[in-house]
């Protein structure tokens, strides 16, 4: 066994992907409970769109967030980190402030 050829894990690597997954679940649950919200309207004759187009876009959250995990575990940090700015960006607009402050709090982990 070659000692010297592995390469040590952050210990931060481990946070950023709970911080990361809960994001994710998080914007899941959002998403679903719009999907019901918009299918109540549509059932009382009022069609909105918006809560429809939201919900497309906190699913997208949701597949990025799977995404980003997936970096962190290649090791490909500064990608990572990358891809968290922008979707942390579209999670306060579109997925609430949790969303959007947990993967906030996710960036100064990813070196």
């Amino acid at each position: 066994m070659q000692l010297g050829t592995l390469q040590s894990i952050p210990p931060e690597v481990d946070t950023i992907k709970t911080l990361v997954k809960v994001s994710g679940i998080l914007a899941l649950v959002f998403g679903i409970i719009l999907l019901i919200i918009g299918l109540a309207t549509l059932l009382f004759g009022v069609f909105l769109l918006i809560p429809g187009i939201i919900d497309i876009l906190i699913y997208v959250i949701y597949v990025n967030c799977k995404e980003i995990i997936r970096l962190v575990e290649m090791r490909n940090y500064q990608r990572a980190k990358e891809k968290t700015h922008v979707w942390m960006i579209m999670g306060f607009i579109f997925g609430g402030i949790v969303i959007g402050l947990l993967l906030l709090s996710s960036i100064p982990q990813i070196r």
